[in-house]
């Protein structure tokens, strides 16, 4: 093997005084290795008193470092040309890394830069260890900015689940209200009616160049607007049903189930807070399903591709599992890359996309019939065995109406979506 260093790789001769400090730089970085035994120019020198470089690098490791980090660092040794190497596997987490003498400082704090460390700077080691404090849930502790909040829908969601909640204390169960006891943005996710939008766009063609349409399902009650669009992806992910003498099959455009997952967990992971709404493009040859904000701040990529749940906000998440949507995510994300591979994911610290691609055989058969109608048209929504009756004067809005009565797009341009900040009316 030949070795040499680059972004993810350093190269070192002995476990000198610095290992501490090259360690850190990749635990605020990135994943990376450490090659111990090994020159710069990749030259295998080995290391001689093996047992004793161990017990020296553990107590580095465990001792040196401050957070402990000993479970974000392996150490391995093998033999290559019959000198002993070691090699120390590590990987990024959230929190500040530093070298523990030197204190939460410019010498103590070091971040990767290419193939060499560089000691952080004052704003940077600030801005990170901000960062890296418990987040707090936000949803829970901004105050809504709409009135009045009413919980009709949401009372009854939980009663068809079996839940018997008080009037007097859904409040405070579900976390609806801030410390000085108004309602907060969660309240506000969940109001019968609200100004905050779930959207879907339809575009002719395979770019954003050719509109088609634009329907905001938000401005009710989540859980409600949740349930017109699984409405909408269901008629919307046409198919083509063949029937043999053994079964009926019907193949659609993409996986159900992995649409329906996207959707979760853009309702999940989408940064609410920041006035943003999640939304669902569909084009000629594929889903596009879009939450902001990126990852939330303790979750890794790692372990959001394993299923690893850690959601932006515990109450929201608390609720979704109550209501039953929730209880898929564990298994969603790898379905989804087991079906369409981890290139399925776009993931920046400002949005994560999902693009879920269509099936070739499928389009190929809608053509071949001249099929150009959904399963479900849409006019009728479909009961999806979780839509409540509606029990106030109020009827649900079920109407597709588009955001404005010009029938006008949104501004849809070649980048994700950006809703200001002020909600939709």
């Amino acid at each position: 093997m030949k070795y040499e260093e680059t972004e993810t790789i350093e190269l070192k001769t002995e476990h000198k005084d610095d290992l501490a400090s090259e360690i850190v730089a990749f635990l605020n970085t990135h994943d990376g290795i450490i090659y111990i035994g090994i020159k710069k120019n990749g030259e295998i020198i080995g290391v001689d008193d093996i047992d004793k470089a161990l017990i020296d690098i553990s107590e580095i490791i465990v001792n040196g470092i401050t957070p402990n980090p000993q479970e974000l660092v392996k150490v391995l040794t093998f033999i290559e040309k019959d000198k002993n190497i070691i090699k120390l596997s590590i990987k990024k987490w959230y929190e500040l890394y530093y070298v523990t003498k030197m204190g939460l400082s410019v010498k103590g704090c070091y971040k990767r830069v290419g193939s060499t460390k560089r000691s952080m700077l004052h704003d940077e080691i600030q801005r990170r260890f901000v960062s890296s404090l418990k987040p707090i849930d936000l949803l829970t502790t901004i105050q809504s900015r709409y009135t009045p909040i009413t919980l009709n829908q949401l009372r009854i969601y939980y009663e068809s689940q079996g839940y018997h909640l008080e009037s007097s204390t859904i409040d405070e169960n579900l976390r609806l209200i801030t410390e000085d006891g108004k309602y907060n943005l969660l309240a506000e996710l969940m109001s019968d009616k609200n100004r905050i939008g779930l959207i879907y766009a339809r575009f002719h063609g395979k770019d954003k160049s050719s509109y088609g349409e634009t329907i905001d399902h938000g401005n009710q009650c989540l859980i409600t607007a949740i349930e017109r669009m699984i409405n909408r992806l269901e008629g919307e992910n046409f198919g083509k049903t063949v029937i043999t003498s053994k079964q009926r099959i019907t193949k659609r455009l993409v996986d159900m189930d992995c649409l329906k997952e996207a959707l979760f967990n853009a309702i999940i992971n989408n940064s609410w807070e920041n006035g943003k709404c999640p939304i669902i493009y569909k084009f000629d040859d594929r889903f596009e399903i879009i939450s902001y904000g990126g990852l939330p701040s303790k979750q890794t990529e790692d372990n959001f591709y394993k299923g690893i749940s850690s959601p932006r906000s515990e109450a929201l998440m608390r609720i979704m599992r109550d209501l039953g949507y929730a209880e898929r995510t564990g298994h969603g994300i790898p379905k989804i890359i087991k079906l369409y591979g981890k290139d399925a994911f776009e993931i920046n610290e400002t949005y994560l996309m999902v693009t879920l691609k269509f099936d070739k055989s499928v389009i190929e058969s809608l053509k071949e019939d001249s099929y150009d109608e959904p399963l479900n048209s849409g006019d009728e929504p479909l009961n999806s065995g979780n839509e409540p009756l509606n029990s106030g004067d109020e009827p649900l809005n079920s109407e597709d109406e588009p955001l404005n009565s010009e029938n006008e797009p949104l501004n849809l341009e070649d980048e994700p979506l950006n809703l200001e900040d002020e909600p939709l009316n």
